[in-house]
């Protein structure tokens, strides 16, 4: 009997062969318990949910409390293919908030289409926007499973600076590489998808400012407007938003631009429910649209439903009905949105003691929601010397992250401090 390479070779075509579903994130989080479980003590900066103080998993209770009240039709029913409808709108009022109306009454249509998790509508939209081996636009450090999905879907990515190296400005976008990085794919593939993660971006925490923002959207609608027969979407992943200081800081940018909206650029949320309601497990998201032309946000709806029922069939409904139910309720979204802003503080908190205590090392920009990151040449050699002081984080490609959001307040310091001495320890140098 062949040996199993060769089973495998006769089995498996070349593009399944070469895919492996190991996770870094995993792995280190099982060394962290491993070590627990052996009576160390130890500190868990690894995985990227939160966590209370003594290490168990945090549910909104008003989250847990509508879960359990649902009928028995929201519990086991399917979704309709699009959504619940009332989802589909309350997830345009939670991605784009509360000058959603406004943004209407300027002249942007908006839509929505249910999706399990925000991971999903980074599919629709890679499944739909661009055409088989095209590259997706990101920034230079991102979340890893951008490249499976762009490899799920026969495409590429090029990036462009997570931060400026010039020093002209106080911006961290480098316009110039950004607007060079959009007029080469116009030229080489015609369309353009770019996922732009923000706020509380994921691995660093960091957030982009008002003129930040705006200077990413003027190279859009520049390229738009100087390019009318080619297609731009800009897709704003906001997974983590409403852990944010401007949770809807980019619809504010966006009616700063609207009254000259080229009709060749779309602006998509990929919304998430997972971070902000506490319900990573239950998959619940969209992808959001804004665009000038009702025809064609309408035209989109059955396009991505297609992509969805031959993916995953259809969005899971149960959560789609707790997140309406808590949304249209005068008195359920202000306990439920009070719970969410202690959350909030606590991760303001556990960053702020974190950073204090790893003072002098060059964190990335670190502003908002679940993340620090450190960059660095050789990650794991640094996450192995952080474990020998008893805190464990994650080696990614480009540095450590740190998972603010599982950290316990008390220990967020000693995380800090034992980064710090892993680092001076093996002679990295400092800002």
């Amino acid at each position: 009997m062949e040996g199993d390479s060769e089973i495998a070779q006769i089995l498996l075509p070349p593009h399944a062969m070469a895919k492996g579903g190991n996770d870094v994130i995993y792995a280190w989080l099982a060394r962290y318990q491993a070590a627990k479980s052996r009576g160390e003590d130890v500190v868990n900066g690894t995985i990227g949910a939160l966590l209370d103080d003594d290490g168990e998993l945090i549910l909104n209770p008003i989250v847990g409390q509508v879960l359990n009240e649902l009928t028995d039709v929201d519990k086991g029913a399917y979704s309709p293919l699009p959504g619940l409808p009332e989802f589909r709108e309350t997830a345009q009022k939670l991605a784009i908030g509360p000058k959603l109306q406004q943004l209407r009454n300027l002249g942007l249509e908006t839509e929505a289409v249910a999706s399990p998790g925000g991971c999903g509508a980074l599919y629709l939209s890679a499944r739909n926007l661009l055409s088989s081996s095209d590259s997706i636009l990101v920034r230079s450090t991102y979340w890893g499973p951008y490249k499976t999905i762009a490899e799920e879907c026969g495409l590429n990515l090029v990036d462009w600076p997570l931060v400026s190296e010039s020093s002209n400005d106080n911006s961290v976008v480098d316009r110039t590489i950004l607007s060079d990085r959009i007029k080469s794919l116009v030229s080489s593939q015609g369309r353009i998808l770019a996922w732009l993660n923000d706020p509380a971006h994921n691995p660093t925490g960091m957030s982009l400012n008002a003129q930040e923002r705006a200077e990413v959207l003027t190279c859009f609608v520049d390229a738009a407007k100087q390019n009318p027969e080619a297609g731009f979407t800009l897709l704003l992943d906001t997974a983590y938003a409403l852990y944010a200081n401007e949770p809807h800081g980019w619809t504010d940018t966006v009616i700063e631009f609207i009254d000259d909206w080229p009709s060749n650029l779309l602006l998509c949320w990929a919304f998430s429910a997972s971070k902000s309601h506490t319900i990573y497990g239950l998959r619940c998201g969209a992808l959001v649209m804004a665009h000038p032309s009702r025809e064609f946000v309408d035209r989109m709806v059955p396009m991505l439903v297609h992509t969805g029922r031959g993916t995953w069939s259809g969005s899971p409904r149960m959560p789609q009905a707790m997140v309406s139910t808590i949304h249209n309720s005068g008195e359920l979204e202000p306990s439920w949105d009070a719970i969410r802003g202690g959350l909030s503080e606590m991760l303001v908190q556990r960053r702020r003691l974190l950073l204090d205590a790893g003072k002098g090392l060059p964190f990335d920009p670190s502003h908002d929601g679940y993340f620090a990151h450190i960059s660095d040449p050789n990650p794991v050699e640094l996450c192995e010397a952080i474990a020998e002081r008893g805190v464990y984080v994650v080696p990614l490609s480009k540095g450590v992250r740190i998972g603010v959001c599982s950290l316990p307040t008390n220990k967020a310091a000693r995380a800090g401090e034992a980064i710090a001495d892993a680092w001076r320890s093996l002679g990295r140098s400092e800002d």
